[in-house]
Formats: structure tokens, C-alpha cells, sequence
């Protein structure tokens, strides 16, 4: 009997959306099914929030700091990855690894990554992806379509049973858009999302089936709806669901996407003492790292060198930053110590958990200079500038447009 594993992965999956994880409004028995059979991690976190990043960490089992990669583009020779990639070592033991993806990312995301193997086999999907939110630009309403939805079910089946005639072991990494064809927007698919993976379930055995996401979004938290500039809960904890493992049902402690090849191939939970997340490389002007300590998170971001401090089990939030000796009442116009306005249970440990964030801090970060910090700049806000321009540009061309009918 030959052996089907595959590694289905979302974009933007934030946990939130799965009624494993506490939504009250999708329903997905699928993934409810595979969940109560298998091993749900409930703080696992991706390396980087920003969809190549996570692809290069996630295939590499590096971090995004300890890469070559200066700043967020298509890689160079030298930038590449040069060591053992996940699919190499899949391929060493006798698989047959595939990419299924949208076809868009032949082009971007597969150049800004580079990290999956000489010999495996793409599949690129055409007509799969609903385009919306931060990488389109629609001056119309979208209306869900069912009947597309239902077409993009078929596309994907047809791959994936093609794939699976093989007479021999396979690896299958398939990554969903944002928004499936047919839905509206985040966070709307889901129930196409969990029909997806029933119609995996045909496929591959339940004990070969691992659900994940590359990175969340924020959803609202913090006054923010994208991703790819925090690291936050919402954009950087992200859904793990695997078959059992070790005997455990629930992990709860931090783990992280770089150890998916051990997690999958040898059945091995990595536990790590200090887990990282990172919002962009060292040379870019924006970027803000998330350092992961047991219960604790701590955030430094570059731009204005502020540090934030959450415990993310008492305040699974991030409301109040921990780095603060006092906080200011507007409503007062007032300033008080913050152990005398917030009850904490363990301020005993903070200040020390401070020092060792700092620490920690300064053993990874790179700070950019010269050539490599003028170009992290142009890479924030060159991109910033010309997304705006299209966008004015494409409400100029409506406007005319509408007048030129007006006067017709």
C-alpha cells in the first residue's frame, strides 16, 4: 500500500474562524472529525506572517533572521537557500513531493521563497481564487456565487485525484487562496474550506492529513485588518491539526512552523524554550519581532524602537503592554502606576521576564545599514506609494468614465 500524506494549508486561516478554537458561527464536521481523533495545538505559531516568509521558514526550518534574505522581493542567487529543504527530505525517503497552489504564485510567491526541491512537481491552479481585499483593488461589490464555489471544489478534486493515481509514496503541500472563488471575502469560505477537507478525506487516510495556515490576519484587533505588519495573536498564532500524536489531544504550550518536518514525518512535537515570529527581514524599516517565552510575548519594532510586553494566557488579547510602569487615565487626564490600576497575579516575574526578552533580543537582531537600510525603506514605502496610486487611479478612470455615460 503506497503512502498519501498531505499538508493543507490556508491563507489567512486565523484560528478564530474554526469552531475547534471557539467560533460560534461555521460549522465544519470535517475538521471537528479529524480534530477529536487527533491533536489540536493551541499555540502554535507561524515564523512569519506574511505568506513567503512563512513558506521559506516552514521548507527550510530556518527563522527568518537567521536567512540570507535582506528584504522582502524576489531572491537572488545568493539570498537562496542552499541547505536541505523539506521536500528534499521527503524525496530521501521515497516520496514524491507536489505543490498545489493558485497559479499567481508561480510568479511571486515561488520567487521570493525558492525552497521546494529540485524535483517537485507544481501544480498550478487556475480559477481558484476569489480576488479581493489587500491584493486587489474592487470598486464593486462582490456577490458570493455558489456555482463558482462549487467549480473550484471540481478544479481541486481533479488535481488531487490525479495526483493520487501514483503507484508509489507521495507528498502533497496544498495552499488555499485568501478567499476561495465564489465568496465574498476573509473568513467567508470556511464552510468551503471544511468541504475541502472532506473531499481530502477520500484521498488520503485521516491519520495523513495535516490543517494549517501559512498566517492569520488581524480581524479587527488593535484597530487592524491585514496582516504581514504585526506579529499580534491574530496574525501570528495560527491553527495546527494533526493526526495524533505522542498520545497528547491538546498541545499547549508554543510550537512553530519551522518543525513541520519532523512533526509530520517522524510523528515528533518540537518544544522549544523560545519561539520567534517575525513581521519582515532585518533590513526592513517596518519590521517588528515577536519573541515567544512560555506565557509571554514580547514585541520590539524597529521603526520607533517600542518594546511590548503580554501574557497571552491571562490576556489572550494583548490589551494591556507589560513593559509599562504606569499607564494614563484620559479620562482623567491623570497618571497612576500601573500595578495600582490593573490586577495582575504575577507581577512578581515581570520585571524579570523583561530583562530576559531583552536579552534574548540582542543575541538576533540585525540592525541594517547603508545600501540595505535605503532599500528596506523603499520596500515599505515604494510598494505603499504605488498601491495608493492604483488605487486613485482606478477611482479616477470610474469617475470619467461614469461622466463620458452621463453626458451620452
Amino acid at each position: 500500500m503506497y503512502k498519501r500524506t498531505i499538508l493543507l494549508s490556508k491563507d489567512v486561516l486565523g484560528k478564530f474562524y474554526l469552531p475547534i478554537y471557539g467560533n460560534r458561527y461555521w460549522k465544519t464536521p470535517n475538521i471537528d472529525e479529524l480534530a477529536a481523533k487527533g491533536t489540536i495545538f493551541q499555540r502554535h505559531y507561524t515564523a512569519a506572517p506574511s505568506s513567503s516568509m512563512s513558506y521559506y521558514s516552514m521548507f527550510t526550518g530556518q527563522y527568518p533572521y537567521e536567512s540570507k534574505i535582506k528584504s522582502y522581493r524576489v531572491l537572488s542567487q545568493e539570498e537562496r537557500f542552499t541547505g536541505e529543504t523539506f521536500f528534499d527530505k521527503a524525496r530521501k525517503r521515497g516520496y514524491e513531493c507536489h505543490v498545489v497552489w493558485e497559479e499567481a504564485w508561480m510568479n511571486d510567491c515561488k520567487r521570493f521563497s525558492e525552497c521546494y526541491g529540485e524535483q517537485t512537481v507544481f501544480h498550478p491552479l487556475r480559477g481558484i481564487k476569489q480576488k479581493v481585499g489587500v491584493h486587489a483593488v474592487n470598486l464593486e461589490n462582490i456577490e458570493p456565487d455558489p456555482q463558482k464555489a462549487e467549480e473550484t471544489l471540481k478544479i481541486i478534486e481533479e488535481c488531487i485525484a490525479q495526483i493520487c493515481k501514483a503507484e508509489h509514496d507521495i507528498f502533497v503541500w496544498m495552499h488555499l487562496p485568501h478567499v476561495w472563488n465564489g465568496c465574498t471575502g476573509y473568513g467567508a469560505d470556511i464552510d468551503w474550506f471544511d468541504r475541502c477537507v472532506g473531499m481530502l478525506r477520500k484521498y488520503f487516510p485521516d491519520n495523513e492529513l495535516f490543517i494549517t495556515a501559512d498566517h492569520g490576519n488581524m480581524n479587527g484587533a488593535h484597530g487592524k485588518l491585514g496582516y504581514a505588519f504585526d506579529v499580534y495573536e491574530e496574525a501570528s498564532s495560527i491553527p495546527l491539526i494533526t493526526p495524533r500524536i505522542q498520545g497528547q489531544a491538546i498541545v499547549d504550550y508554543p510550537t512553530v512552523n519551522i518543525d513541520l518536518f519532523p512533526l509530520i514525518f517522524d510523528r515528533k512535537i518540537i518544544r522549544r524554550e523560545y519561539v520567534y515570529s517575525d513581521s519582515a527581514y532585518f533590513a526592513q524599516s517596518h519590521r517588528k519581532l515577536a519573541i515567544i517565552h512560555g506565557r509571554y510575548k514580547y514585541i520590539f519594532s524597529a521603526n520607533k524602537k517600542k518594546e511590548e510586553l503580554y501574557d497571552v494566557e491571562y490576556d489572550p488579547h494583548e490589551w494591556l503592554n507589560l513593559m509599562q510602569d504606569k499607564l494614563y487615565d484620559v479620562d482623567r487626564g491623570l497618571t497612576a502606576k500601573i500595578r495600582e490600576m490593573y490586577f495582575y497575579p504575577y507581577w512578581d516575574i515581570v520585571f524579570e521576564e523583561r530583562e530576559r526578552m531583552r536579552k534574548q533580543l540582542q543575541k538576533i537582531w540585525r540592525t541594517p545599514h547603508g545600501r540595505d537600510y535605503a532599500r528596506g525603506v523603499y520596500e515599505k514605502w515604494g510598494k505603499t506609494i504605488k498601491r495608493r496610486y492604483i488605487v486613485y487611479r482606478n477611482r479616477l478612470m470610474k469617475r470619467i468614465s461614469s461622466l463620458k455615460r452621463s453626458k451620452d
